[in-house]
């Protein structure tokens, strides 16, 4: 078999979200594939500043976070794109117009421009994430790669039209992530490719949620998890087992790759 290139998403895909935990199949999947010499490589929304150590727990060099934003290569920086400074603080404006709390993620930080509700923190407690505190203003002296809107209605789309360089995906119930047009996790493959000169057919993606589509839609096997959303169990190619019945080992196994 060809080495493989195995994008895996991290929260509800690596991670079981019941248990914040990353089941022992899945540490095992994950070090079976690599000692059968395929790369295996971690494809998050999160920032870098919130994997907490999950790709050196599992021994993996190489990441894609902010949702394409940003890409790591063998431990190397090879790209990060900031959303534009003007965007930015026109979100933010309309962010304060209508009182919605909006967070920013740069490469170190995660951190909040206002906190008008608790919706931030029912965020995190979905993804087991840190408080973010308020730090006003953090966007004027810090390159912004992806943002948070913690809006709970379902007409956000019509941020769209105020913002047309902008994407806005549900992160989960509470959140909004808000990315610049132009690609979401599929960036990361793409320029991953160019680093690794590997062909497509060699790619398989496997996630849960909306920020996966692109990523499954663009490899040559898209996986999604059985705790995925509907949408996304669509755009795939395959559905395993949930994150929390040993779903990355079951797929593994079936593919014949450990």
């Amino acid at each position: 078999m060809n080495k493989k290139y195995i994008f895996l998403d991290v929260d509800g895909t690596v991670i079981d979200h019941k248990s914040n935990t990353i089941p022992e199949s899945t540490k095992e999947t994950i070090k079976k594939l690599q000692e059968n010499g395929h790369i295996v490589i971690l494809s998050t929304g999160r920032p870098v500043s919130l994997l907490y150590g999950i790709d050196k727990e599992l021994n993996i060099d190489t990441y894609i976070a902010s949702n394409g934003r940003v890409v790591v290569c063998e431990g190397k920086l090879i790209h990060n794109d900031y959303i534009d400074k003007e965007v930015v603080k026109k979100v933010v404006k309309v962010a304060l117009e209508n009182k919605i709390d909006l967070a920013f993620e740069s490469m170190t930080d995660y951190v909040l421009n206002t906190r008008y509700s608790n919706i931030s923190d029912r965020f995190s407690d979905i993804f087991h994430l840190e408080y973010p505190k308020v730090h006003r203003d953090y966007h004027l002296d810090n390159d912004i790669y992806q943002m948070v809107f913690f809006y709970v209605e379902d007409d956000y789309k019509k941020f769209e039209d105020l913002f047309p360089t902008l994407n806005f995906h549900y992160a989960n119930e509470y959140g909004i992530d808000i990315n610049e047009k132009g690609g979401m996790k599929e960036i990361g493959i793409k320029i991953l490719q160019e680093a690794f000169n590997y062909n497509i057919e060699d790619v398989i993606a496997v996630g849960d949620g909306d920020n996966d589509t692109s990523m499954i839609e663009h490899a040559h096997l898209g996986v999604a998890m059985g705790n995925a959303v509907e949408s996304l169990k669509k755009a795939s190619d395959m559905i395993t087992d949930s994150a929390d019945n040993d779903g990355i080992y079951k797929l593994f196994k079936k593919l014949k790759m450990i």
